[in-house]
C-alpha cells in the first residue's frame, strides 16, 4: 500500500481544472495534475505553507493520479522534499503533494489560452 492514497484538492483548484478542461480540450483531471505537479515541481522556490479547505472539492486516487507510476512520483516529491532540506516523511510527502499541485494549478489557471495551449505542446514534446 501507497503512503499516499488520494489526492485531494481544494473546490478552487476543482473550478480550476474545469476552466483547463474547456480551455484545453483535456478531459481527465489527473493529466492536468500531473502536468501542474510538475510544472511547480520545476519552479525553485517552496510552494508557501497553506491551510487549505477541501469541502466541495474533488479526490483523484493516487494510482490514477500518477496514470500507473506511482513509484517516479512518488520519487520526484522525495528528491524536491530533500533539496528543500525537508525530510521525507509520509506527512510531509502528502503536504508537499497537495501543494504543488495546487500552487501548479494555479500556475496553469493563470495563463492566458494561447500561451497555455503553447506550454502543454512543447511539455509534451521534450
Amino acid at each position: 500500500m501507497s503512503i499516499i492514497e488520494r489526492v485531494r484538492l481544494t473546490p478552487i483548484a476543482k473550478n480550476q481544472l474545469i476552466a483547463l478542461k474547456r480551455k484545453t480540450g483535456i478531459e481527465h483531471n489527473n493529466v492536468l495534475c500531473r502536468h501542474a505537479l510538475c510544472l511547480s515541481l520545476a519552479n525553485p522556490s517552496v510552494p508557501p505553507e497553506e491551510t487549505l479547505n477541501f469541502a466541495g472539492g474533488l479526490e483523484i486516487d493516487w494510482r490514477t493520479f500518477t496514470g500507473g507510476n506511482e513509484s517516479a512520483y512518488h520519487n520526484f516529491l522525495v528528491v524536491r522534499l530533500l533539496h528543500d532540506q525537508i525530510p521525507p516523511t509520509p506527512d510531509s510527502l502528502r503536504e508537499a503533494l497537495v501543494l504543488h499541485v495546487h500552487r501548479g494549478l494555479s500556475y496553469l489557471a493563470s495563463r492566458r489560452e494561447d500561451d497555455l495551449l503553447t506550454e502543454l505542446a512543447r511539455t509534451l514534446a521534450s
